[in-house]
């Protein structure tokens, strides 16, 4: 069934990840992403669960649900962070190794007023991942926030 298929390259997911990054999405020093993802509450779902640390500090939790919409026929996923804000995410490209989303904060705080986030997924090999986020200002022009490689434990 298609509707499956574009959902079923994501499954690989399933597991444990770890990654890091330095001096990327507004922190200084270096960020420890662990992700642990699951087909939960069933298997037309990818469900993430993951923590953000720097420094000792810990920056966010938050709770994705990856799904396929058969009525848009494209990927989305909701995100919610523990700053208190979710993230909805719809695909708007997407190649056999990486999906990329457009995203609405709800609430929108503040700072963000005026500046638009896209999101990406990308494959790297079926034990590394690349997460990343741009952002865009009053130019409209996207630059990157920050990106993180993150690698499959066994």
């Amino acid at each position: 069934m298609p509707s499956e298929s574009s959902l079923d390259a994501w499954k690989f997911l399933v597991g444990e990840w770890r990654g890091t990054s330095e001096g990327q999405f507004g922190e200084k020093g270096v960020i420890e992403d662990v992700a642990v993802f699951s087909l939960e509450p069933s298997e037309r779902f990818i469900m993430g669960v993951g923590e953000a640390w720097c420094e000792g500090r810990l920056l966010n939790k938050n709770v994705s649900l990856m799904f396929y919409d058969r009525g848009e026929g494209k990927l989305k996923r909701k995100t919610f962070f523990s700053y208190g804000f979710v993230n909805q995410e719809t695909e708007y490209a997407r190649t056999a190794d990486e999906v990329r989303f457009e995203i609405t904060m709800e609430p929108l705080p503040k700072e963000f007023e005026g500046t638009r986030w896209r999101s990406s997924l990308r494959r790297i090999s079926d034990t590394e991942i690349a997460t990343g986020l741009e952002m865009a200002g009053k130019d409209g022009a996207f630059k990157s926030y920050g990106e993180t490689v993150l690698t499959k434990r066994a």
